[in-house]
């Protein structure tokens, strides 16, 4: 645990709880509270705010978890670097994965208690979130899983209904985990998975990655976090699994089986619909003594910032290889973040809005509306940005509308499909007219001379 407000040697999810304990981020719910609904309800009204954890859900025997990452700002505590640094220390990552250290079985915490067979998902808090799910669902699990064409890790997170004491049903969208399942199934096999549980937010954030046949995701989390990963081997699972966290879960996708799952409320914050998914049977369980079993509140700031920001980075990534020269990638909690985007450019010459714009479109299908500005704007404050647009951007020479294009499967708006339109502004005036349109502003010669004078403020009623 940390007590000087940075992180262990070996990050986990208790120093990360410790951690935002002293930073005053942390709530507790002593409880008891409902896992129908009441968990969510108390995790959307604290949704930005702060993490809760709930000593007593009902009917569970470990306590729970959520919101563990309540601001974007704690991305970037976790990976111990400025806030505008993240997107890039996860580029970096994502282009030169770190080797993991493999511990013992005896040493991992995770392997403290095994369980084989019986029911291993009654006495979990999994909470039934929206008043329109399917049932109880898992948000937080990590599914851990050998791609076959290169032997290496997939880490992904799935939604996971409860169907039974040791079953599941796992929503495959189009993407890598998808494409191994379907290489197992074509030839009749099970694909073994194991579902890891309770982990640090640099965890999370790399299972997030960008679906690349040759990388490994275990090996990104290894290059975030500041000593290379501990994981460990568990009997029965083909991938190692991070040793340090909570509870692991390993079961089988039964390759021709197929059963009911959904709806569920999605990341638009609409109800994704249901359909027949493939079928997770569980066979054994490895925990901590006393496990802390953790939750992510579907279409909250959480869910939006895990998934927003390895897209961010695949966007840079995209704007670098067209030629263009981007300061600033925001995908805005509006559009949760998957579906609006705020880019910066520096020095844009004309035409190069609309080029980038086509390149992040290209590059990201659930992207329909993008804003481009210079880079005196900045893209994380909503004013700015509405601001360029205002006196920026004429709708009859700065607007670009792509018709029937690639969208996103859970936009509601979208025809079948997911075929879209998109839209992009172009609020950039470039360096040579930066003058003519730049802000007013209030110069100050001496900074400190101000600074004195603020500090002289009193309330009107003591003056």
């Amino acid at each position: 645990m940390t007590t000087s407000g940075s992180w262990p040697d070996q990050p986990d999810l208790r120093g990360w709880l410790a951690l935002l304990a002293e930073r005053g981020d942390l709530r507790r719910l002593p409880g008891p509270v409902s896992g129908d609904q009441e968990v969510a309800a108390v995790l959307a009204s604290c949704d930005g705010a702060s993490a809760v954890f709930f000593d007593d859900v009902e009917g569970a025997a470990f306590p729970l978890i959520g919101n563990t990452v309540a601001l974007r700002h704690h991305f970037a505590l976790a990976l111990g670097c400025p806030d505008h640094d993240v997107v890039r220390r996860l580029g970096e990552a994502m282009a030169t994965p770190a080797p993991l250290v493999e511990v013992p079985l005896r040493d991992a915490p995770v392997a403290a208690v095994e369980e084989n067979g019986g029911d291993l998902l009654s006495d979990l808090p999994l909470p039934v979130q929206h008043e329109h799910d399917g049932g109880r669902y898992i948000t937080s699990a990590l599914v851990c899983a050998r791609d076959p064409r290169t032997g290496l890790t997939n880490l992904s997170i799935n939604r996971l209904q409860v169907s039974g004491p040791r079953e599941l049903r796992a929503l495959l969208l189009p993407g890598r985990l998808r494409q191994i399942f379907d290489a197992h199934e074509a030839q009749g096999e099970d694909l073994p998975v194991a579902l890891v549980i309770g982990v640090d937010p640099i965890l999370t954030l790399a299972s997030q990655a960008p679906a690349e046949a040759d990388s490994d995701d275990l090996g990104i989390a290894s290059a975030l976090h500041p000593r290379p990963l501990e994981v460990v081997r568990l009997p029965g699972h083909p991938t190692p699994v991070p040793a340090r966290a909570e509870l692991v879960l390993l079961g089988h996708l039964r390759a021709g089986r197929r059963a009911q799952e959904g709806p569920f409320g999605e990341y638009p914050r609409t109800y994704g619909p249901g359909g027949p998914a493939p079928v997770l049977e569980l066979t054994r369980r490895f925990r901590r003594a006393q496990p802390i079993v953790q939750t992510i509140l579907s279409g909250g700031r959480e869910h939006f910032w895990v998934g927003g920001l390895p897209r961010e980075a695949r966007l840079m990534t995209a704007l670098a290889r067209a030629g263009v020269n981007a300061v600033g990638v925001r995908l805005t909690e509006a559009g949760s973040c998957r579906m609006h985007a705020v880019v910066s450019l520096r020095n844009a010459q004309p035409g190069v809005a609309f080029h980038a714009a086509m390149a992040l479109f290209a590059a990201l299908a659930p992207l329909k509306q993008v804003v481009l500005v210079d880079d005196d704007v900045d893209v994380f404050d909503d004013e700015q940005v509405g601001w360029a647009v205002a006196t920026r951007f004429q709708a009859d020479t700065d607007l670009l509308v792509v018709p029937r294009t690639r969208g996103g499967g859970l936009d509601p708006s979208a025809g079948p499909g997911g075929v879209t339109a998109k839209l992009a502004i172009d609020a950039t005036v470039g360096a040579a007219a930066r003058g003519e349109y730049a802000e007013m502003r209030s110069a100050v010669s001496d900074p400190q001379r101000l600074q004195s004078l603020l500090d002289q403020l009193v309330p009107a009623l003591d003056a």
